[in-house]
This record gives C-alpha cells, sequence and structure tokens, in this order.
C-alpha cells in the first residue's frame, strides 16, 4: 500500500496531492515566526496582536473541520493572549526590551516547549503526524515524531543561539543581517526540508518502496537558500560584495550539481524498481 498524506473526512484513504495546511506542524509554528520577524516593521503591541489573531484563527480552523484543537494551537492561543496583555499595559523599559528581544523570546520559547514536549514523552509534532499519516504504523509515527520535533528543538536552538550573539555580544543586532535574520532563518529552513524528507523516505521505507527522495534532493532544496541570502547580502550592504556574488555563485553551482545527481538517481531508483 503507497503511504501518502491522507485527509480525515468522509474518505479516509482518499489520498491529498499536498500535505493539508492545518495538519503541518510548520503551521503551528507560523505565530511565533511572526512575532519573531514583525517586531521593528511594526510595534511589538501589534506584532503581538498579529500573532494573536493567527493562534486564534488556527484553533478555530481546527474546530471548523470538527477536530480538537492542537497542543500546540493552544498553547500558542494562551501565550500570545498573554503577551498581548503584557505589550498593552506594561512600561516602557518592559516593552523597549521586549521589542528588542522578540526572536530571542520566540526562539527560546519554542525550542524549550520542543524539548519539553520530548522529554514528557509528547513530541509536539504528533498531533500533527497522525492527521497528515493515518494509514502509517504507530510505531513509524512514533519514530517520526521523535526525528522531527528534534530536528525542530536542535535548528530553534542554533537559531537562539544566532540571536544571543548578535543582541548580546554584537553591538547593533538592527544592522546585523546575518545574525539577526539569515542565521536563524537558515536552520529552520534546513529543519523544515529535513523533516519533510525524512517523513517521505521513512514512509516509502514501510511501503515497500524504494528510498525516495535521495539525500541529493534535500541537498538540492537546502543549497537554493544560498542564492537569497547571496542577494540580501548585496541589497542591505551586510558584508563585502565579494561575499553575496560568492553565495549566489555557490547556491547556483550546488543547485545544480545536487539536482542533476537527485535526477540521476530517481532514473537508477526506477530501473531497479522496474525490475
Amino acid at each position: 500500500m503507497r503511504l501518502t498524506a491522507r485527509r480525515h473526512d468522509a474518505d479516509p484513504d482518499r489520498p491529498d496531492g499536498l500535505l493539508l495546511f492545518l495538519d503541518d506542524p510548520v503551521t503551528g509554528l507560523l505565530p511565533w515566526f511572526a512575532i519573531a520577524f514583525l517586531v521593528g516593521p511594526l510595534t511589538f503591541f501589534w506584532a503581538s496582536v498579529v500573532s494573536l489573531l493567527l493562534s486564534a484563527g488556527l484553533v478555530t480552523g481546527s474546530k471548523l473541520r470538527g477536530e480538537e484543537a492542537r497542543i500546540l494551537e493552544i498553547s500558542d492561543l494562551a501565550f500570545f493572549i498573554a503577551l498581548t496583555t503584557v505589550a498593552a499595559f506594561a512600561g516602557p523599559s518592559v516593552i523597549g526590551w521586549l521589542t528588542d528581544h522578540a526572536d530571542e523570546v520566540a526562539n527560546v520559547s519554542v525550542a524549550l516547549l520542543a524539548y519539553g514536549s520530548l522529554v514528557i514523552g509528547r513530541p509536539f509534532t504528533s498531533q500533527y503526524t497522525i492527521s497528515r499519516f493515518p494509514n502509517a504504523s504507530a510505531e513509524l509515527r512514533a519514530h517520526l515524531d521523535l526525528v522531527g520535533t528534534s530536528i525542530w528543538a536542535l535548528a530553534l536552538t542554533f537559531a537562539a543561539l544566532a540571536g544571543f550573539y548578535g543582541e548580546f555580544v554584537l553591538p547593533d543586532l538592527s544592522t546585523n543581517l546575518w545574525t539577526g535574520w539569515v542565521l536563524q532563518t537558515a536552520p529552520l529552513i534546513i529543519a523544515f526540508n529535513a523533516t519533510i524528507w525524512f517523513d517521505r523516505r521513512a514512509l516509502a521505507r514501510q511501503a515497500g518502496e524504494p528510498p525516495f527522495p535521495g539525500i541529493w534532493a534535500l541537498l538540492r532544496d537546502v543549497s537554493f537558500w544560498f542564492i537569497p541570502s547571496g542577494c540580501l547580502s548585496l541589497i542591505f550592504n551586510s558584508a563585502p560584495p565579494a561575499v553575496g556574488w560568492g553565495l549566489i555563485a555557490v547556491g547556483l553551482a550546488l543547485t545544480l550539481l545536487f539536482w542533476a545527481l537527485q535526477i540521476r538517481e530517481d532514473g537508477q531508483l526506477r530501473l531497479v524498481a522496474s525490475h
């Protein structure tokens, strides 16, 4: 049996072409990403309001589908109700500190949530995994949850460390594109691609299919992000031009190389499968 993402409805075995938006754990992290990246363009209060509205929207979306809201969604809602209340009534010194360190607060909070969920044996991805892959065995889902939550915990830890270095060691985070944006975003992009890649391989393995996609597909998707990083470096003049152009060149070269290797590997897998 081919195992793919499934929708819980009148026909629970009907496959979906893509993972459902509300059934991806990344969706549950959107309010945290919002507070991290919107403070600056928006005041801390309005960034908190946006995150609160996103949290409420996720809970409402689950209810409208006739499902119980997930623990991560409930945690989002409770946290951002409290944070918006603080933003509305706290003094200037507190708001100033939160404005300067909003991304660090978000990264550390979600990393602790991820580690805490692992410690108590309830990885925060578990309620998403059972919705996405109800036909997978309980053992496989537990393995996917352990690996996926661990990947996100490590990625958020790296992002928090990058933010800490930029905010508490370097003199001015606001002009530091690298610790303020690139080095905090990169591990999250890697985690997103790695968890999807790992899920697809594990499901294919259980279904008795060739191990697809191969490592080259993951490296291709990750390498691509060198290109926008180089573009940002050039746009914001955050490093010598050679650094920006070098990142773009490396990104293009690696993406094309891994893309070619992935096509070659796909052909080999199809040849093996046909026999």
